[in-house]
Order: structure tokens, then C-alpha cells, then sequence
């Protein structure tokens, strides 16, 4: 009971849950379908993972940091949840209006499975945010079985179309919405209050969109670019060994969900007792990260075949690679939150901006001379341009996150 009442430890237990059921399904995937199916499955779930950082600009991320300086936070919820809904139902609306005009077989079940996969993850983005980790890991819990249980019976009929998996999925999340309005109870909002939210989340949604947009083009353009110059094979290789680093999300998405709003909070007291607490945080991390990291890196191969069968043997570097650039992404998100819990959007953006850039300048160089080495190149370049930019812009107004890390 002990346990259940600490909310740190129900914060990674959910995050577990989480990042386990993905990386349980990702594997399970990458056995029951072909490989170029399981790439068209990878660039799929990709589309949804941009969809999520467009929506999540405008409605999830506004919240995280606003909700410390809100007093109504239900009259906030509420308005957050009605606000993922029409804009969801929007992208929804769009989708299905394109795919039946210019794509006769597109599989529409793709954009059930798209919402599904939305409103679980700003579920549990939303009951981390305001503080309800309990009620954050009965959200996943129950998630995670009715998918896994999707994913059984889609096995067990031997079937192996993606327009039936991404069917089966959606009911999988069916639970998902109607979960949230029983804890949730979005049921009652004054006009004005939604009219402030809704100029608030324009305002800061604006830079963080355009961000979002950056982003995932940074992070994924590589990903993207290696299915078109080498293959659906390669796109499959490089998902997988993606998702096998997915575990150390459980440390990533608690930095995310649950340090950022902390954050936030602890610096709108004293910025030196929020640069505290952000280091003592990711120093205590660090001893569960980097030890994964190492045991990926030097069972590489053998993790990978274990994973996808015999047929990615020829890709354990690119699980090498991988780990080395998490080592880059770990180091980098303590710098990252804290451009973030400043509120320092358009830096957020600038330092996106520049990485897609460099990506966009080289990633056919790199691709085309030097295939998934130079896929994996291009995404740690893009990561240490990241980190030098926006170390300039914190030492710039003489914050030094770095002090804190020597002095605690």
C-alpha cells in the first residue's frame, strides 16, 4: 500500500505499462508480419506520432505548463478535453474526405485506429499533468489489455491484412474515450473561462505547433527518407531497433508528463530551486538509463534477432547506433524542459528549425552515400546541433544548467 500512495513510483509503474505494452506489441508485430508490412505498419504509426505532436501543440502541451497558474483546474480539464475532440474530429473529417477522394483503397480503418492512438495518449498525458497518477495507471491498464487482447485475437484468426489490424485496434481503444469522461467529468465549462483558455492555448500554441512540425521532420525525416532510398526493409530494421530503445521511454515520458509541470511550478517560486530540482531528477535517471544503454549497445545483434527473427541479423549496428543516440537524447532533455517550463517557445522552435534544416541540406548526402550509417549520422548531428543551440539560449540569460548538475 505503501507504493500505491508514492507518486513517483506510480508515475514509472504507469509509464512502464505504457512503454511496455508498445514495445510488446512492436515485437509481437514484427514476427506475425512480413517484414515490408511491418515497414508499412512503422510509417503508419509515424503519421500518427506527427498527427499527435500537431494536436498536442495546440491543446496537451499549452496545459502542462499553464495548469500551475490556473486556479479552476476542472472548468481547465474540461476545456482541454472538449478541445482534443474537435480538433481530433477535425483531422478526422479531413483524413477520411482525402483518402476517399484521391485513394480508393485506402484502409479507412487506419483513421480509427489514428484517434484511438490520439485520445489514449492525451489521456494519460492529461491525468499525469494534473497530478493523478493512479488514475493515470488504471487509464493505461485497462488500454493495454483490451489492445494486447486485439492483438491475440488477430493472431489467433491468422489474419494479415492491416486494414483488419488497424480494426481490431480501434475497438481496443474504444475504452479510451468513455474512461475519460467518467474521470474526467468534462461536463460543465462557463463560456468564459473557454474563451481565455482558447486565446491562451492560440497563443502558446502557435510557436509550439510550428515546433511540433519541426520536430518530428528533425527526428524523422531520416526514418522517413531511409524507406524511400532503401527500402521498406530498411524502414522496418531502423522502427524496430527504434522501438527497442522504446523501454527507456519510461524515463523519457516521466521527464515529459510528470518533471515538466514540476518544473514549471518550482521555478514560477525560485528558478534556483527548479534548476535543483531538474538535476537531482536527471542524475537519478541516469543510473537506470545508462546501463540500458550499454547492455544495447554490446548485444546488439543478438537483441535485435531475438526481436524480428533471423531476417535482421544484418542490421544489429543499426541497434548500436540507436543506443548511442539516446545517450544524446538523455543528456539533451534536462536543457530541453527547461527551455519549455520558460516558456521559451520561439527557441524551442528556432532550435527545430535548425535541425531540420540540417537535415534537409544533407540527409540526401548522407543517405545516398552511406545508407543506415548515415541515417543514424544525421539523426545524432541533428540532436547535438539541438543541445548547442539551446545552451547558447539559456547561457544567454546567465542560467547555467550545468552548475547545478556539479553542485548538488
Amino acid at each position: 500500500m505503501t507504493y500505491l500512495n508514492n507518486h513517483r513510483f506510480l508515475v514509472l509503474f504507469d509509464q512502464a505499462v505504457f512503454s511496455g505494452t508498445s514495445f510488446i506489441t512492436t515485437l509481437l508485430l514484427a514476427r506475425i508480419l512480413s517484414l515490408e508490412n511491418f515497414g508499412a505498419y512503422s510509417g503508419s504509426v509515424l503519421a500518427i506520432y506527427l498527427a499527435i505532436s500537431g494536436v498536442g501543440a495546440f491543446v496537451m502541451q499549452p496545459f502542462q505548463v499553464l495548469l500551475a497558474k490556473t486556479k479552476n483546474k476542472q472548468q481547465y480539464a474540461t476545456f482541454t478535453f472538449w478541445f482534443q475532440v474537435v480538433i481530433v474530429g477535425l483531422l478526422l473529417l479531413i483524413g477520411v474526405f482525402i483518402a476517399m477522394v484521391y485513394a480508393d483503397d485506402f484502409p479507412l480503418s487506419l483513421f480509427g485506429f489514428a484517434a484511438g492512438f490520439l485520445f489514449h495518449d492525451f489521456g494519460r498525458r492529461l491525468f499525469l499533468a494534473l497530478n493523478r497518477p493512479a488514475q493515470a495507471l488504471l487509464f493505461d491498464v485497462i488500454i493495454s489489455g483490451c489492445l494486447l487482447s486485439a492483438l491475440f485475437v488477430f493472431y489467433k484468426l491468422g489474419e494479415a491484412q492491416l486494414a483488419t489490424l488497424y480494426s481490431y485496434f480501434t475497438m481496443g481503444y474504444l475504452p479510451a474515450v468513455l474512461l475519460l469522461l467518467l474521470l474526467i467529468k468534462p461536463f460543465s465549462i462557463k463560456r468564459g473561462n473557454a474563451r481565455t483558455y482558447f486565446s491562451e492555448h492560440l497563443t502558446q500554441g502557435k510557436w509550439l505547433f510550428f515546433t511540433a512540425i519541426a520536430q518530428w521532420w528533425s527526428g524523422n525525416l531520416f526514418v522517413v527518407a531511409s524507406g524511400i532510398y532503401l527500402g521498406a526493409a530498411a524502414l522496418g530494421a531502423l522502427r524496430l531497433a527504434q522501438s527497442l530503445m522504446g523501454i527507456l521511454n519510461v524515463l523519457l515520458q516521466t521527464f515529459e508528463n510528470y518533471l515538466l509541470p514540476l518544473t514549471a511550478h518550482k521555478i514560477n517560486l525560485e528558478l534556483a530551486t527548479g534548476l535543483s530540482f531538474l538535476s537531482s531528477m536527471s542524475r537519478k535517471a541516469g543510473l537506470l538509463f545508462m546501463p540500458i544503454l550499454a547492455i544495447s549497445y554490446l548485444f546488439a545483434k543478438q537483441i535485435l534477432v531475438w526481436a524480428g527473427g533471423e531476417a535482421y541479423a544484418p542490421f544489429g549496428f543499426v541497434l548500436q547506433g540507436m543506443a548511442f543516440l539516446y545517450m544524446l537524447v538523455f543528456l539533451s532533455q534536462p536543457i530541453r524542459l527547461l527551455i519549455r517550463a520558460l516558456l521559451l517557445n520561439k527557441h524551442f522552435f528556432y532550435g527545430y528549425l535548425l535541425s531540420l534544416g540540417f537535415a534537409l541540406s544533407f540527409g540526401h548526402v548522407l543517405l545516398s552515400n552511406f545508407g543506415l550509417v548515415g541515417a543514424l549520422l544525421g539523426l545524432a548531428i541533428s540532436q547535438v546541433l539541438l543541445m548547442v543551440y539551446w545552451t547558447l539560449v539559456l547561457q544567454k540569460r546567465k542560467i547555467h544548467l550545468w552548475k547545478s548538475f556539479i553542485s548538488y
